[in-house]
């Protein structure tokens, strides 16, 4: 009798251990799966040596397959689109200097040569970083990164901007707030933010930056500035590659790749971004990254 019950009781555990070692796997696979389709920047999970490991791997392989010619695709169309304009400057600004004309106007004519192609290289250091960036599915250089230091840092680098619009930064928060993830990227995303915000902030105005832990287990930044805010008909957009707003002083725009690349390297590290008009005037852009990065 004992006997019996001994073998059963082993059948069970081998069913069990043989169910786990096969459906463990399955549930790894469709998680993955669930969340590609859904567009999250994701690694293959570890599913072992059997056929399902094989399998994942096929879907990986085809994934990278698809989406790499996709990005080729993409890329080729847009930088042909956004190089066309500046290139059409520069040679309306040649075809003129081959003229005879006063000293001044060529120096107005060589100044848009050289802005035109600083403009063009902006561009194309710009994809190439976003292009690589939405590549990736995981961070490879994990460093812990002291925020609240990040932006008095960077605030430093930015004081000739702020200066040239006497602009008042003012970083505020707790000073032990840290993350892991890569330290040039995040410094990229938070620089872009701070730019924006000189950009269209009015001159003499103030701008704010604050580090925090939230009450919902996030670790935020938020940066606001004293503009007039997004108008209704952007807020859906400025994540767009290439769409840009006029800046009030200057009614040039931008690249337009700024804001694709913080939310690229915000969603490597597992965070979001929101943008957001403040009730008194102004733009806020909160970047959270979950707290078990701190």
């Amino acid at each position: 009798m004992m006997g019996g019950i001994t073998v059963l009781v082993s059948m069970l555990l081998v069913v069990i251990l043989l169910s786990g070692m096969i459906t463990t796997p399955i549930r790894k696979l469709t998680e993955y799966a669930r969340a590609v389709r859904d567009g999250k920047k994701v690694a293959l999970p570890r599913l072992g040596k059997n056929e399902i490991a094989e399998l994942g791997t096929a879907f990986e392989e085809m994934r990278d397959a698809l989406e790499g010619k996709q990005y080729i695709e993409r890329y080729v169309q847009t930088l042909a689109h956004e190089v066309k304009s500046p290139l059409s400057a520069i040679r309306g600004a040649t075809d003129l200097l081959n003229e005879n004309m006063a000293p001044e106007q060529q120096k107005h004519f060589i100044g848009n040569i050289r802005v035109e192609s600083e403009r063009i290289e902006s561009i194309i250091e710009k994809l190439l970083l976003l292009s690589s960036l939405e590549s990736k599915k995981t961070i490879r250089k994990n460093e812990l990164i002291n925020l609240y230091e990040l932006i008095q840092n960077l605030r430093r680098n930015l004081t000739p901007l702020l200066e040239g619009k006497q602009l008042e930064l003012d970083v505020s928060g707790t000073t032990s707030c840290n993350i892991e993830g890569d330290t040039f990227l995040i410094s990229q995303a938070i620089s872009n933010l701070l730019q924006n915000a000189i950009d269209f902030s009015p001159v003499g105005s103030k701008i704010s930056a604050a580090v925090f832990r939230s009450n919902d287990n996030y670790i935020k930044i938020e940066i606001k500035d004293s503009g007039a805010g997004i108008p209704k008909y952007a807020i859906d957009k400025v994540y767009e590659r290439f769409y840009s707003l006029k800046r009030p002083d200057t009614g040039k725009k931008s690249s337009g790749l700024g804001l694709s690349l913080v939310k690229e390297i915000v969603l490597l590290h597992n965070g979001t971004i929101e943008l957001s008009n403040v009730p008194d005037g102004g733009t806020k852009a909160t970047l959270s990254f979950p707290i078990r990065y701190s």
